[in-house]
């Protein structure tokens, strides 16, 4: 009978459960933080449902849910609280601080801290930032991520060089470029495989796999670099690589093809346009006959005549370029690992054809990182990276033998191929491009190891000893080969090069750390020894006379042009100490030396000392401060000296001896003088800044103002000619290396970020970065100003590399007065004016000016993050405002008045006695050297916005196909630009190593138009 009962009275039951789940009803209430004070954008979700809203600016929310139905209330930097909607319709709640997400690690100077308790300028990039943008080298992905730092190409050629600039420059012969540790040892970052002719360089941190990092931190300031003592002057950029974590195997799969055109091309003259131009030139030069034989044709029939012979010959400038080139990449990853064993194996494959014709990347790499716990004490992390590296340079850009000049001063008209398909290699006046970038080779090999292993004993709960060994082996192998056909190797039947350059880096720290509370204070700190050496060995081959142009191998030459080699190594040893205190975590302190001992400086300067101290306060958590708006208020100032080794090399300060031969004896005899007291360039910078967060960081700021102060610059100072030594001339090459000159770099920084909507939904995160900077040589202690590069001046009271040229004031017009020795020369009517500064009646070095600067006034970016539902969509906004570029490929090529050469378009409209409102000098040979002077007309606005990049992708719902994650993407990368620059690209620059010659723009390889199409699957 019971039985029947329940039988009858389950469907009752079952209808009564269904009635009161469905009946919705209004619930309210009120969220505030631990402290009591509302929170509002609290993000509030029917579980299981679409369902949602936000607390408003008191805290307050309503929405309707039925009873059972269960509420997720949700915030950034707390924990994620829910509730079972029951028999009222209240429900306050009141959210707890995640100490986790508070807590957020970043990586400092040999050790780690939260993000909380930062003193120093850090700006700290993810691996998901990194993995955007489509580059082999990871220097290209951190523009438009972090603030203070500059990025410019040296070209845009696969696996070209990168330059990053943290805060300025310090060094006028040194590197500028940060120093580089991966997991902990310090990278090689010289380029390995160059153009011998001038071309371009790869820089050696494409050998670095982006997909492989966990993320990136910048040290900026000298208190968070001082730690790296003399290597730390132009900031520190460490790379955490991705690390295995406890669990069942994860395995990660992305693959992506993407498809790269040039973000410009030069717009170059066709055949007909140069022929008027050359009959132009005649007139001005001649006043009869014509350049294209076309004499007594009127002006209409000559302008027929241009039209019908435009399209003669091929166009060398599409010719060299490919449509559409393939860019791919593959990576594979497994990690996992249990409470004591953690892995992480990663395999990556990239390949890129270049945009020019015979260019080509290939990087494959493999990664394993491990970590062991032998006991609760006794630890082991560490890991090892192989890649291997091919690319093919074709002698493209930077030079005038290259590809780019061939096809720029190549006159119009020609064929490439003959009517048998060979190269025409007779009608050209340089040589035939194509043939040029198919037959002549540079191609390079770089085989790369880095191994970083890490022993870890806990002494005491507080006191850890850590012991970390690492090596860093870099080996490449270039071979170039020009045939008798180029230009270069016709005069010689023939030309090639072997070259191999080896680098090995061995390190090794030895060190305490510690990590002690003491009631309400807390003291951390490091205490070790430090071993640093290099050695490098070139060799290098070459050979001249080909019996074949099929017979490329060096020994198949018959002579003899170079056979040299050279082998260097530097040792430095070093003394580290920091310490840090914090008390109620609020009031932090902390401060470092380093003492730097190294074989390259003078025995009386053999140690630098490299102090920094740095403080903040953290006015949030006092007990009187309590604000529903501003919730986090840090105050945070650091002093700090760092120093910079680069600027010498490592024998220059020693005497040095030579082999020498008189009278058929040889011998040896002293070639340089040393300097027993040359030591490190140094620079002390003071930093203040403040973080602030608003509504519990739904909107962050930050900000930092920097001076820097560089003392002690090395340069070869200039020694008496009876010395028998010579003189330095331009402060490199000659005489005595000595301590000499100071530089400032001073600056702002801003960084905004806000989480404009948190719902569950719908999201959108942005942040906008603006950073400022004032570079200026401010003493070169008496020595004479001096020019590098085309124009680059280094010169007391202006920026380092400023540009030094003549001030051009439009052109001379009839009736015009011209000075006497200028009408000599054969200036007239239709040439460039120069201004006379000393008014002498004469244009000569004397009248030279500082007429432009390479240094932005400030960079900014802005960066946005959506997401709705499965979808996400991210884009980059980078900008670059006040820097000017000197354009010397206008200069060289697409301006010279030369008529034999091909001409720009934009050239074109000339001076003639019938276009005199043109600013564009008269076709005359006699005059171009006049009209080609270094001069303000080749300095150039260079300022830009770029759509830096978009990607929109799709992740698949979780548990499809039994797999865990599935996102399929297209991203974009340079789609915009916005510039007067008259060039191709105004990021590129011809010498990407050197701060000094960073302004100029010579035949570069510009950026790639880059859209990619990939997908990451996760199981």
């Amino acid at each position: 009978m019971k039985a029947k009962l329940a039988w009858m009275l389950t469907p009752f039951l079952v209808l009564c459960m269904s009635f009161s789940y469905g009946q919705e009803k209004t619930i309210s209430g009120n969220v505030t933080d631990q402290n009591g004070l509302p929170l509002p954008g609290v993000s509030i979700l029917v579980v299981g449902t679409s369902n949602g809203t936000q607390t408003d600016f008191d805290g307050n929310y309503t929405l309707t849910a039925a009873n059972g139905q269960v509420l997720r209330f949700s915030y950034i930097g707390q924990k994620t609280i829910e509730r079972t909607v029951g028999s009222s319709n209240i429900i306050n709640v009141q959210m707890e601080e995640d100490a986790q997400a508070l807590e957020e690690v970043v990586v400092t100077g040999y050790g780690t801290t939260s993000k909380k308790k930062v003193t120093t300028s850090i700006s700290q990039v993810k691996s998901e930032d990194v993995q955007k943008v489509s580059t082999a080298n990871i220097s290209g992905a951190l523009q438009g991520n972090a603030t203070g730092i500059q990025v410019s190409q040296a070209s845009g050629a696969p696996g070209g060089e990168i330059r990053l600039r943290v805060r300025g420059a310090t060094s006028i012969n040194g590197s500028n470029s940060p120093l580089y540790i991966v997991d902990g040892v310090q990278i090689e970052t010289s380029a390995t495989v160059s153009d011998s002719f001038g071309g371009q360089q790869n820089s050696a941190l494409s050998s670095i796999n982006p997909n492989d990092i966990e993320s990136i931190e910048i040290l900026k300031d000298a208190a968070s670099a001082a730690i790296y003592g003399s290597r730390g002057s132009n900031g520190v950029v460490i790379i955490t690589t991705k690390k295995g974590k406890a669990g069942k195997p994860t395995i990660s799969v992305g693959s992506y093809v993407g498809f790269q055109n040039p973000v410009n091309k030069y717009d170059v003259s066709n055949y007909g346009e140069w022929l008027k131009y050359g009959d132009d030139y005649y007139a001005e030069a001649y006043g009869t006959g014509a350049w294209s034989g076309n004499t007594g044709l009127s002006a209409s029939e000559l302008e027929d005549f241009y039209e019908s012979v435009a399209d003669q010959g091929d166009d060398y400038m599409d010719a060299i370029y490919k449509d559409n080139a393939v860019v791919r990449g593959l990576d594979v990853s497994i990690s996992g690992g249990s409470d004591k064993t953690k892995y992480f194996i990663a395999g990556n494959s990239y390949n890129q054809e270049g945009v020019i014709l015979g260019q080509s990347y290939l990087r494959e790499s493999f990664r394993m990182n491990l970590s062991q716990d032998f006991t609760d004490k006794f630890r082991f992390i560490g890991g090892v990276s192989i890649t291997d590296e091919d690319q093919s340079l074709v002698n493209g850009d930077n030079n005038i033998y290259g590809v780019l000049s061939t096809a720029i001063l190549e006159s119009p008209g020609n064929n490439i191929y003959n009517e048998d398909g060979t190269f025409d290699s007779s009608s050209w006046l340089f040589s035939n491009p194509v043939q040029n970038a198919l037959e002549n080779e540079a191609n390079g090999e770089t085989f790369r190891v880095l191994v970083n292993a890490e022993f870890q004993y806990d002494l005491f709960d507080w006191m850890t000893f850590t012991s970390k060994w690492g090596m860093d082996n870099l080996d490449f192998y270039q071979k170039t080969y020009l045939p008798s056909t180029s230009t270069r190797g016709a005069g010689s039947n023939g030309y090639a090069e072997d070259r191999q350059r080896v680098i090995r880096r061995l390190m090794t720290t030895q060190g305490l750390l510690i990590d002690k509370n003491f009631s309400d204070f807390n003291v951390g700190g490091f205490l070790g020894f430090e071993y640093n050496g290099r050695h490098s060995r070139i060799t290098i081959a070459e050979r001249t006379g080909f019996a074949s142009t099929l017979l490329k191998n060096v020994s198949s030459g018959a002579t003899v042009t170079n056979s040299d080699g050279t082998y260097v190594e530097d040792n430095l040893v070093s003394y580290i100490a920091r310490a840090s205190l914090s008390y109620k975590n609020k009031y932090l302190l902390e401060a470092s030396m380093r003492a730097d001992g190294s074989s390259k400086f003078g025995p009386n300067n053999k140690y630098g000392y490299f102090p920094s101290v740095s403080a903040g306060y953290i006015v949030s958590e006092e007990d009187w401060f309590r604000n529903d708006v501003l919730t986090f208020l840090k105050l945070r100032g650091s002093y700090g000296v760092t120093g910079n080794d680069t600027g010498i090399g490592s024998y220059d300060a020693l005497a040095g001896v030579g082999a020498v031969s008189y009278a058929g004896t040889v011998g040896t005899a002293i070639t340089t003088i040393g300097n027993p007291d040359v030591k490190w360039e140094e620079t002390t910078q003071i930093n203040i800044g403040a973080s602030l967060g608003f509504w519990n960081d739904r909107i962050t700021l930050e900000y930092d103002y920097f001076d820097k102060e560089t003392n002690d610059l090395l340069l070869a100072v200039p020694l008496p000619g009876n010395t028998g030594f010579g003189v330095a001339v331009d402060g490199s090459t000659a005489g005595i290396y000595s301590n000499v000159g100071s530089m400032t770099n001073k600056g702002h920084e801003f960084g905004l970020s806000a989480d404009i909507f948190t719902g569950n939904d719908f999201t959108w995160s942005t942040s906008i970065g603006v950073s400022t900077l004032d570079n200026e040589v401010t003493s070169l202690d008496g020595n004479a100003p001096f020019t590098r590069g085309f124009v680059s001046r280094i010169e007391e009271g202006a920026p380092l590399g400023a540009f030094y040229v003549l001030e051009a004031d439009g052109l001379y017009q009839e009736g015009d007065d011209i000075p006497a020795a200028l009408a000599a020369d054969g200036v007239s009517a239709g040439d460039v004016k120069y201004v006379d500064q000393n008014d002498d009646g004469i244009i000569n070095d004397e009248d030279y000016i500082i007429g432009g600067s390479p240094w932005a006034d400030y960079t900014a970016h802005w960066k946005n993050t959506i997401t709705y539902k499965g979808f996400d969509l991210d884009f980059l906004w980078a900008m670059s405002e006040g820097n000017e570029v000197f354009n010397a490929t206008l200069q060289f090529a697409g301006s010279a008045t030369n008529p034999y050469y091909g001409k720009f378009k934009s050239q074109l409209d000339y001076w003639t006695p019938d276009n005199t409102g043109s600013n564009l000098p008269r076709p005359n040979l006699a005059t171009a050297s006049h009209n080609n002077y270094d001069s303000t007309r080749f300095v150039e606005d260079a300022s830009w916005i770029k759509l830096r990049n978009v990607t929109l992708g799709y992740t698949l719902p979780s548990g499809i196909m039994g797999l865990d994650s599935v996102r399929f993407y297209v991203s974009g990368d340079n789609l915009l630009l916005f510039t007067d620059y008259s060039g191709i690209d105004p990021e590129v620059n011809y010498s990407g190593a050197s701060a000094v010659t960073s302004g100029t723009d010579f035949l570069t390889q510009g950026g790639n138009k880059v859209w990619k199409f990939g997908v990451n699957i996760t199981f």
